[in-house]
């Protein structure tokens, strides 16, 4: 008897909440350091995140940007679509990032499109934390933030692989680096408009291991309610 009371209100609580909202609670988005004084935001609607970011940069031995994350171990395939974003300074950048933890010095490794800087796109990492941070310039370069495109970083094990692509098919080697980080990391969208606002809107994001989709959770339907099997957080910083 209580157990059937207890779905049936279950049932009535998921009828309040939308799909998107499901997706959305899976993912924490926080300012990490300097940015907080610029608060950014990340929306998400029909499967699109708009994220908006300030911070003074990706780079050297702290970081300042908006971070839309979740929690992973062990290596995984992560990709999204960059449907557009808005980048006013060379070195303002967004894309797909992963890094040890939320301090504004943790070892990192990311790919990204930048406002120009680079090349236009490129892989970044920091190998200590709160050491200096490296990256590749010139690999693929092109007008990257002016389109269309799609991002994917990959791990195994403490190898970090970057890629760019006009069609999720063509993969554009960004070339890989070693960064040792313990699990779980975060994993997630950056951006950083370098002491302004930058804007990037995404699809498409989704992590795999082993050809399991890991993110976004698997989502099956009761009756016609969608149910996600898994923890709904409530992000305190939306």
């Amino acid at each position: 008897m209580l157990r059937g009371v207890l779905l049936l209100t279950f049932v009535f609580l998921l009828s309040l909440i939308s799909l998107d909202q499901l997706v959305y609670a899976q993912l924490v988005s926080i300012d990490i350091g300097d940015a907080a004084n610029n608060p950014g935001s990340t929306k998400f609607e029909k499967g699109t995140y708009t994220i908006i970011g300030s911070g003074s940069d990706i780079w050297d031995s702290a970081d300042g940007f908006r971070f839309a994350y979740t929690k992973v171990s062990g290596n995984f395939e992560a990709v999204v679509r960059q449907v557009s974003i808005e980048l006013n300074n060379e070195w303002a950048k967004g894309g797909i990032h992963a890094r040890q933890d939320t301090d504004p010095g943790a070892p990192n490794a990311q790919v990204i499109v930048t406002g120009g800087g680079g090349g236009g796109c490129q892989i970044t990492w920091r190998s200590t934390k709160d050491g200096k941070s490296e990256e590749f310039l010139n690999v693929a370069p092109g007008p990257w933030k002016d389109d269309k495109c799609w991002l994917k970083l990959t791990r195994e094990g403490d190898e970090f692989h970057g890629y760019i692509s006009l069609d999720a098919r063509n993969w554009i080697d960004l070339k890989s680096t070693k960064v040792k980080m313990s699990d779980p990391i975060l994993v997630g969208l950056a951006m950083c408009g370098m002491n302004q606002p930058g804007k990037g809107v995404y699809d498409n994001f989704t992590i795999t291991q082993n050809g399991k989709t890991i993110f976004p959770l698997a989502i099956e339907s009761l009756g016609k309610l969608p149910v996600t099997w898994g923890s709904i957080r409530q992000n305190t910083n939306p």
